[in-house]
Parts: C-alpha cells; structure tokens; sequence
C-alpha cells in the first residue's frame, strides 16, 4: 500500500532522507524509528504528499505522491506530532469541519463522526472548547480527525504521548482492531510502544534504514538477549558461583549483592543457548535454593544506541 523507491529528500545542501527505500502492506503496524534529525518526520510528510521527494518515487495505493499529491490526501490519516487545531472550537465542531473539509457527505457525517468519538473516547468533552483539554485528550482529538474518514493509510507520529497507561492501553487497543485493512505507521520515541503494538519495526539514521525487521527478531541483537537472571540466598551465593564456573554453556556471570540475605547472578549462555531449565536443574540437585528466576528478552534500547548515532541535529527533519 505504501511504496518509497530510492527516496532522497534535500534541504538545500543538507541530505535529510538519502536513498531510502520502503515497502508497507495492509495489516502491518511499523514502528518508525530514530534519532532526532534521522529523516522520519521528511519521510512521513513525503508519504502523505506534503513534501515532494528530491528524488526517487513515493507510490500510495498505487497512486504517485508526486503527480497526485492531492487523491493521495483522500486515502491517508495523519496525525503529527502536533496536530493542528482550532483551540476555541469545540470537540463536536472541530470534527464537524474536519469531516466536511474531508468530503464525508451529510448522510454519512454524523455516523463518521460518532465512530470515531467512540473509538478515541471523546464523550465526556465533545462539549468543550479544545484550548481547555489536556493533553492526552488533544491528542485524542487528533487521533479522531485521522480516523475520520476511514483511510486506509494511517500515519501517527507519538499517538500516546501524554496519555496516562489507562488511555495508552485503549489506543493500542484501537490500532489492533483497525489495523486488518489499513497500513499504519507509528513513528515514536517510546519504545514499549514498538513492543506492544508494531508487526514490525524499522530504524532509520542519518535518513539511511539501518534495521528493518519484527521487533521480536530486533530484540536478539540486544546485549541483554537471553541473559538468565538468579537470586539465590547469600550464604549459599559463593556456591553458586563455584557451580556456575565449571558449567561450559555459559559464556560470562556477574554475581552482585541485591541484600543482606540475597545475591542475583546475571548468567550470559554462549551462543544465546537455551540453558535456563539445566541451570535450574543443576542448582536443585546441589540443593541451592532459587528465590527468583527470570530470562531477558533483550531491550529495544540497546539496539537502537548501538545502530544510531549519538549526535542529534538540533531539529528534526
């Protein structure tokens, strides 16, 4: 549904977006990810026909962006970062105008519009004027005016900043039910979003994709991935510690006082082995007691420091 074919984006002599190419098909959520300065807000304005590319082809629902960055509008929901509004309309009016602004026919306003109140959860305001929300409910309005219309493509850039966990969970709740005929690009800095909602994940740097891939498969590239995390009690820790030594699975362990009574061990395996059940079971037969166990899925953070760079550019492009 979206295609970016060699996409270079300049700002004068500085390169924003350089040779990026990308496919997303109906029914996956990505996770648009990257430093400040990385090109993600270029590439979204690209795709949405905002910003034409310097070179390369940008292609939605088989239309050309560039030759038709007008039709394109009609099939894209876009919520940026910060979405514009009327602060002294109402909640009820503002998605009024947006729905007429959008072409939505009289017969089918008033069924568009209480969609989406209900999908976003606006009731409780509809009434008020939208300088007088907070800022979860902003952003809950402007959710709403990108779900509109029904499109097919979907672009939110940071959907849950500002909710508390209560509204975070129901717009994550939201993108899964909707995301079966749409494609839907998240671009966040919050990385328990990718986790919890994306189908796949891409981190672009330097307006460069460094890693394309499910955010699952993301995660064996942490440091962290697969490290098996113990807390034995302190009179038997230096036992441990001798077991662990003659064990030839495991590749490193760090032993460290969580307490008086209780020391953890963080167990590297080699080659990302599976060791976690004959480590618990070597433990029970030299009659060492586990308080806890736990295994490491590996952190989304880790990978995107060692793939980006450090340096941010100031503004974001």
């Amino acid at each position: 549904m979206i295609t970016l074919e060699h996409v270079t984006r300049m700002f004068g002599k500085f390169k924003a977006v350089d040779d990026l190419s990308l496919h997303v098909q109906a029914g996956e959520v990505l996770g648009f990810l990257g430093p400040n300065g990385a090109g993600k807000t270029t590439t979204m304005r690209m795709i949405s026909g905002f910003l034409p590319p310097s070179a390369g082809k940008v292609t939605v629902c088989g239309i050309d962006v560039d030759e038709n960055p007008v039709e394109i509008k009609r099939h894209i929901g876009y919520m940026p970062e910060q979405a514009s509004s009327y602060p002294d309309m109402t909640v009820i009016d503002f998605l009024n105008f947006i729905a007429k602004a959008r072409g939505i026919s009289e017969s089918q306003c008033e069924k568009a519009i209480d969609k989406v109140i209900h999908e976003v959860g606006l009731t409780n305001v509809l009434y008020q004027t939208i300088e007088t929300l907070s800022k979860g409910y902003k952003r809950r309005v402007g959710l709403a005016q990108a779900l509109i219309h029904d499109p097919e493509i979907l672009i939110l850039d940071e959907p849950t900043e500002g909710l508390d966990p209560n509204q975070k969970k129901e717009i994550r709740s939201l993108i899964r039910r909707i995301k079966a005929n749409k494609a839907i690009i998240i671009s966040t800095h919050v990385l328990e979003e990718v986790e919890a909602i994306c189908t796949r994940a891409v981190i672009i740097d330097q307006g460069k994709v460094v890693l394309d891939d499910t955010p699952r498969n993301l995660l064996s590239l942490s440091q962290t991935h697969q490290t098996i995390y113990f807390l034995i009690p302190s009179f038997q820790a230096e036992r441990a510690k001798t077991v662990f030594e003659q064990i030839n699975t495991i590749k490193s362990f760090e032993m460290t006082e969580q307490t008086n009574d209780l020391h953890q061990f963080a167990i590297v395996p080699k080659n990302h082995a599976q060791i976690a059940p004959d480590l618990v079971e070597i433990l029970h037969r030299q009659d060492i007691k586990v308080i806890d166990m736990y295994m490491e899925k590996g952190r989304l953070e880790e990978v995107f420091y060692a793939f980006t760079t450090m340096q941010e550019k100031g503004t974001e492009q």
